[in-house]
């Protein structure tokens, strides 16, 4: 874990960071996080992440500085928690900020509370052994695409996957597979991709994109459109992505076995895919 993390300007031990009762995400999970992926000292995608944070902000109107303070933010817990050869997560959190008394209707004089730390994250070049998810319901909120600290609703349907021996949760709404508890998921079929389009109903996970730029480089062709319940025994391959797991093969959806319960071609094209582009980023910075 970190040694030092950010509070409000401050760099302190974690022992010693602390907010006040009263502070809106303490009280209704008022506020956003982010979290960016460190290979070897360097932050994978750094801008997507923030691109994907300074949106989050926007859409619950929260202003915090400005491009320049986001990248000394990395840099500097980076630095300061000894990661410069190391593999991490950073996490992000900003909420609307405390206020003295209880209200849901928040002051218009608040200033947000922002608090990062970073956290060791075990790489992987192999190729994951295929996992299994299990079908739910998606009970969550209609806004999704935010990808707020509000997530109730994302830890009841993982502690219910979990019960049942899987991974993550496979959600749908009205037949629709929309994306798991903490991921994106994909479908193959007759070679090409379908994913369910970034709208509120979905996280607009960075590592999705990504997998979708390696499929059009690879030359696999991608449907940005929900794949149905009634579809799932008919699929070829399965997998679902997130930036601590990056491509992972699903070889079962509770009863149903996928691929024979192996991990599929075009899967395996693009974890390769996604290990090639980690070492780009490594001979790129040396």
């Amino acid at each position: 874990m970190s040694s030092t993390v950010y509070l409000n300007g401050d760099w302190i031990a974690p022992e010693h960071a602390k907010v006040s009762v009263f502070d809106r995400g303490f009280l209704f999970a008022d506020g956003i996080y982010e979290v960016v992926p460190v290979y070897s000292g360097k932050p994978f995608l750094l801008e997507l992440h923030l691109a994907r944070l300074y949106r989050s902000l926007r859409e619950i109107t929260i202003t915090v500085a400005d491009d320049a303070f986001w990248h000394e933010l990395v840099r500097d817990l980076i630095e300061r928690n000894n990661y410069g050869d190391a593999n991490g997560l950073i996490y992000i959190q900003v909420t609307r900020g405390a206020e003295a008394s209880r209200a849901h209707l928040p002051g218009n004089s608040l200033t947000p509370t922002v608090f990062a730390t970073i956290s060791p994250l075990a790489i992987h070049w192999d190729q994951p052994a295929p996992a299994r998810v299990t079908l739910l319901e998606d009970i969550r909120w209609l806004r999704c695409d935010i990808k707020s600290i509000s997530l109730l609703g994302n830890i009841l349907l993982k502690q219910q996957a979990a019960s049942v021996g899987a991974v993550e949760p496979i959600l749908h709404r009205d037949g629709l597979i929309t994306e798991g508890a903490s991921s994106n998921f994909f479908a193959v079929h007759n070679g090409e991709l379908f994913t369910a389009p970034k709208n509120h109903l979905i996280l607009p996970g960075i590592s999705r994109d990504w997998v979708i730029e390696l499929a059009h480089e690879a030359g696999i062709r991608v449907h940005e459109e929900p794949f149905k319940v009634a579809d799932l025994p008919q699929l070829d391959e399965l997998f679902l992505t997130s930036s601590s797991r990056e491509v992972q093969p699903i070889g079962q959806i509770d009863d149903i076995i996928i691929a024979d319960g192996q991990c599929g071609p075009v899967t395996a094209i693009l974890i390769e895919a996604f290990h090639a582009s980690k070492r780009r980023l490594l001979n790129s910075r040396r």
